[in-house]
């Protein structure tokens, strides 16, 4: 075999793509001098197999915190570094103080871009992000967040909702998708201004969809750092690539509904706003179709997944602690009794029972970690260098479990937020479910809102049992994407006025 043959063939091609690799990978390692700590990476591969080996991001960040301290360098493949930030005062720095430095989203990763395209509201940056964030912001104050329509809105799903649960007459059902499909006809309501049938199979499969996405498009892909896996059968990225395609047809469907019925004088829902400043030029005309369709997206995969398995993790710990769910029934019928639906003005006048929607949302950290962020450029941080593009990940577990500040943060206690005179009482800078810094969740009022319509009305509605013979539900947090849900678990929800 000559030289030529020699080059040509496929193991050689190879390992000198593995060897420019490692060389391209010690050069820009040792390009710094003082970064942050971290366990040796593999060649090429770098920590993935740390990571994927290690259970959960959030219990990975957490045992290296115990070697490395509060902030750690990962790399995924031969090139990204990731860096974990962890704590409270950490943490605060970073998404807070340093938000002009933190508040971007990685422009690096392959499957992200390949899919998103860097627009919407969470994978877009710069003056489309703000753009698109103000106008999203705007507009669902505007259009009834925190207002009596949309109030209305969730009454009635909740309304809907227990008309469901009602007909399984108190037998054993799985209702995380139940849930879902409650959670994602308020945010139908907003975007689209209409609701679907629980028994609608488009519905379904636009639920099906948008869950496949939100637990398959991981930082963690390989795809990510080996683009070219995608084209191997069983690549997870192809697979979603397909799914949102299916999702920008059904999308782009409804918008051009909309736009055929459109009357600038009858403003019915999120979308016939968007096309009322369609083509305005702020944020680099960022009020465009093509940003609209990933907004409506974002809000149905931020707005369904983690909300459903906020309430499902509360029944889960009423029936856990069946005195719970007697604390909070009772608040509820002093208050509101059974003749009425709960409002949002009954927040003030029931304490335990948002105490106890604030120990879920602590207690289960329905989400970890934040979605990534990065830096744009070479940052000074705790006196290690952050690379420019470094991915970052702020481990929210490490405020919702700190010791030091909850005592037994092991123990579900919806107590502790209330004070002595037993009012609500909250610490802010350690309860942030719902992330921190100019990137903070944009639906958190709504998901809030929902969460004690919804509890209330459960509550008020059904007593919630395990089925007969069976073990209590576990705690044991499961890792999907970014929400950490329970194991699977059916329940009895038992009418209380059957």
């Amino acid at each position: 075999m000559d030289f030529m043959q020699l080059l040509l063939d496929p193991v050689c091609i190879v390992a000198i793509a593995l060897a420019l690799l490692s060389i391209l990978y010690v050069l820009k390692r040792n390009g710094y001098n003082n970064l942050p700590p971290g366990p040796k990476p593999w060649p090429i591969v770098g920590n993935i197999p740390n990571v994927r080996g290690g259970g959960a991001i959030y219990e990975v960040a957490t045992n290296l915190r115990q070697q490395y301290g509060d902030v750690v360098r990962l790399k995924l493949g031969p090139i990204n570094n990731l860096i974990l930030i962890m704590g409270k005062d950490k943490i605060h720095k970073a998404a807070v103080t340093m938000n002009d430095k933190f508040k971007y989203r990685p422009t690096n990763f392959f499957a992200t871009n390949y899919i998103f395209k860097q627009k919407g509201i969470v994978l877009s940056n710069g003056d489309v992000h703000a753009a698109i964030r103000k106008f999203t912001l705007g507009t669902m104050r505007d259009f009834g967040v925190g207002k009596k329509s949309l109030e209305g809105r969730m009454q009635e799903e909740a309304g809907m909702l227990t008309e469901v649960l009602e007909k399984q007459g108190g037998k054993p059902a799985y209702l995380l998708d139940t849930f879902k499909m409650a959670v994602a006809n308020i945010i139908a309501g907003i975007v689209y201004g209409n609701r679907f049938e629980y028994d609608d199979p488009e519905f379904h499969g636009l639920i099906a969809n948008i869950d496949r996405i939100f637990k398959d498009l991981s930082i963690f892909l390989p795809e990510n750092s080996f683009p070219a896996l995608r084209f191997l059968p069983g690549s997870k990225l192809s697979k979603v690539f397909t799914i949102f395609k299916d999702l920008e047809k059904y999308a782009k469907s409804r918008i051009e509904e909309h736009r055929a019925t459109f009357d600038p004088d009858n403003i019915r829902d999120f979308v016939d706003i968007f096309l009322k400043h369609e083509g305005e030029s702020s944020g680099d005309d960022a009020i465009n179709e093509d940003n609209l369709f990933r907004v409506i997206v974002d809000l149905f995969n931020a707005g369904t997944d983690t909300t459903a398995t906020t309430v499902t993790w509360a029944i889960i710990h009423l029936i856990k602690q069946p005195d719970i769910q007697d604390k909070c029934r009772k608040e509820i019928m002093e208050v509101v009794g059974t003749g009425r639906y709960i409002s949002l003005e009954d927040k003030k006048n029931m304490p335990y029972l948002q105490a106890f929607i604030h120990e879920v949302l602590r207690y289960c950290t329905i989400a970890p970690q934040t979605v990534p962020h990065t830096v744009m450029e070479d940052t000074e941080f705790e006196g290690y260098t952050i690379p420019k593009n470094s991915i970052v990940l702020f481990i929210i577990y490490t405020l919702l479990m700190d010791k030091e500040k909850w005592g037994d943060p092991e123990n579900f206690r919806p107590e502790r937020f209330l004070s002595e005179t037993g009012q609500l009482a909250e610490d802010k800078a350690h309860f942030a479910p719902f992330g921190l810094g100019g990137r903070s969740c944009v639906g958190k009022h709504l998901a809030k809102q929902e969460l004690f319509i919804f509890l209330g009305t459960l509550i008020q509605r059904f007593k919630f049992k395990s089925p007969p013979g069976s073990p209590p539900p576990s705690t044991r947090r499961i890792q999907t994407g970014i929400t950490s849900q329970p194991e699977r678990y059916d329940i009895c929800a038992v009418p209380l006025n059957k």
